[in-house]
């Protein structure tokens, strides 16, 4: 069921559609996915490597950032242990000058001096011995405690801690206020009778250099916490909270360390670069590849449809025929495959089926021409009888020996009479606007007033858009005479009649009614019937046809689409109704 369904689809399609069929299902499809886990097996692969790349990059950094400070850390804690150092700071001093002695002392004898220009780091120690006074090396624990290192030390409740901080608000962080320092109290020994407190500002200037120098291959962060400690990814950038740490990119490594008890983050991001570096290092392959699996197929396939479907449109054309009358064989049959077999066959059947329309069609059509020649020539004979060319003279003579002799009324309705005939002398057209026509129909019904007098009144309505619309001459006058006729003369009592045109939808409706004696539904039967069925064999050479020839030069002039309907009563009139197209009729533009 669902093949034949399948082959029914299929079969309803045109060529090229199922060729784009076969593309998608048998060429892109099929190769997309091939491509797909090929590419991503190989970006898989890259990305992998560039992530273990970074990786090691991450504990190189730790490795540069945790021997840059632990060389310090070592530094303080040889300071905190020497014990020439605690005594110089234990000692009470009585005056400035003492004190300045013992200073000058200190540092000559000790290597305390040389330790602190090593690494052009700033070494402070602090102690609560109010004797002691402020200087380079040495200050009273007192000043250090409304600074925020001081705080932040107090608040981890260790002895030693790493810092990195900046001094000012979050609003007013520039690079030059990063702090990093770490900071240790000395141990109690030796009977020591005051605190003291070293410190040492790590130089970051020198400790990103030295970072830098390992590898800047990558964007990366350093944080301590939200503090951005050293950075190469944005200038200025010295803080970050975790949602932006882990918002930032979706492709990182994050590696973590701990120094002094205090918790280094590294963050090293590659989204852009990654996926960009992968292609770049890949394009010639990935090039290669998508024209070996992709375009080049594609390309293959296309020239196959276009040898397939460029003979199949050109056999098609020929099977659909052109404007000539006979069909015409192919010419320039190219290749020897089976379509080509099949425009060779085409060209023996054009070539029989010529040969048959020459001693068949030709001659039905000679027949039909010839056929239709006798009709029009029998139609310019009925119309003839209908009205004799010399009957115009004739009225012309006579309403001219009226006005001679003073009989105005009768040269008044000989004029009318002659206003009727007078559009009818040349037959050579047979079209009249409705206005002509109507000028017609009101010079007859004057004529038809001095006949039946009161008993005859009539009302003429014609839209003013549908006067120049071209029909045959006489026909809706030849209605409105049957009016007379046939419905006002059988009537005793006055009778109306209405003539009215106008545009309905996409047609042009002509109506004609009177008041008369009306016709029984046997009469209205017998007359759709002819009007139906009426031919110029069934006028031809009869008598009282008037009605009959006006429907049939109605329907050839609308290529028989004029649509005739007739309603009457008995006793109550009678409504005949004609629709024509309006795109049947042509419109007179003089």
């Amino acid at each position: 069921m669902f093949k034949r369904s399948l082959l029914r689809f299929l079969n309803n399609l045109k060529l090229h559609n199922k060729f784009v069929i076969m593309y998608i299902f048998c060429v892109i499809i099929p190769l997309v996915i091939t491509d797909t886990i090929v590419f991503y097996s190989m970006f898989s692969k890259e990305y992998n490597n560039r992530r273990f790349e970074m990786n090691n990059v991450a504990i190189g950094y730790q490795n540069v950032m945790s021997s840059m400070i632990n060389y310090d850390i070592n530094i303080i804690n040889a300071i905190s242990e020497n014990k020439a150092l605690r005594q110089f700071l234990d000692r009470d001093y009585e005056n400035s000058g003492e004190y300045m002695i013992a200073y000058n002392d200190f540092i000559v004898d000790s290597f305390f001096q040389t330790l602190t220009g090593m690494r052009n780091e700033k070494i402070t120690v602090y102690s609560d011995n109010p004797t002691i006074y402020n200087g380079k090396y040495f200050k009273r624990l007192s000043s250090a405690k409304t600074m925020e290192w001081y705080d932040r030390f107090i608040s981890s409740g260790r002895s030693e801690t790493l810092l990195i901080y900046y001094d000012n608000d979050v609003d007013a962080r520039i690079e030059s206020n990063k702090k990093i320092m770490f900071v240790k109290r000395f141990k109690n020994m030796y009977d020591s009778k005051y605190d003291k407190v070293a410190t040492v500002e790590i130089n970051n200037i020198n400790l990103q250099s030295e970072i830098l120098q390992f590898s800047d291959v990558f964007p990366m962060y350093i944080c301590c916490g939200n503090y951005v400690a050293i950075t190469k990814y944005g200038e200025g950038v010295t803080f970050l909270n975790v949602e932006e740490q882990e918002a930032l990119h979706r492709h990182s490594v994050h590696h973590s360390f701990t120094i002094a008890g205090t918790r280094i983050d590294i963050h090293i991001y590659s989204d852009d670069y990654l996926i960009s570096g992968i292609l770049a290092d890949n394009f010639l392959i990935i090039i290669g590849l998508l024209i070996a699996t992709l375009v080049l197929p594609v390309v293959i396939m296309k020239l196959i449809e276009e040898t397939i479907d460029k003979r199949i449109n050109k056999l098609g054309e020929a099977f659909s025929g052109n404007s000539t009358d006979k069909f015409q064989p192919i010419s320039d049959i190219e290749g020897n495959d089976e379509i080509s077999l099949l425009m060779s066959n085409y060209n023996n059947i054009v070539k029989i089926n010529n040969n048959l329309i020459n001693t068949l069609y030709k001659d039905k059509l000679r027949e039909q021409e010839n056929d239709l020649a006798r009709k029009n020539a029998e139609l310019l004979a009925l119309q003839s009888q209908i009205n004799p060319h010399f009957l115009f003279n004739a009225l012309e003579s006579i309403r001219m020996h009226s006005l001679l002799r003073g009989e105005d009324e009768t040269a008044d309705m000989v004029e009318k009479l002659a206003v009727l005939e007078r559009q009818n002398v040349e037959w050579g057209n047979d079209l009249v606007t409705i206005k002509k026509e109507t000028e017609s129909i009101e010079a007859y019904l004057y004529l038809q007033s001095y006949r039946f007098g009161d008993r005859l009144s009539f009302d003429i309505d014609i839209e003013k858009d549908c006067e120049n619309y071209m029909i045959p001459k006489l026909t809706l006058v030849t209605f409105v005479e049957n009016a007379c006729v046939h419905g006002i003369e059988s009537k005793s009592s006055a009778g109306w009649i209405f003539v009215r045109v106008y545009k309905k939808n996409d047609d042009l409706c002509m109506e004609v009614e009177d008041t008369g004696g009306g016709m029984s539904d046997a009469e209205i039967a017998s007359l759709v019937k002819n009007i139906d069925n009426v031919s110029i064999e069934q006028i031809k050479g009869k008598k009282h046809v008037g009605i009959l020839n006006a429907c049939l030069r109605l329907k050839m002039h609308s290529e028989n689409e004029a649509v005739i309907t007739i309603d009457s009563e008995v006793g109550v009139g009678m409504c005949v109704l004609i629709r024509v197209p309006l795109n049947k009729l042509t419109i007179n533009k003089e």
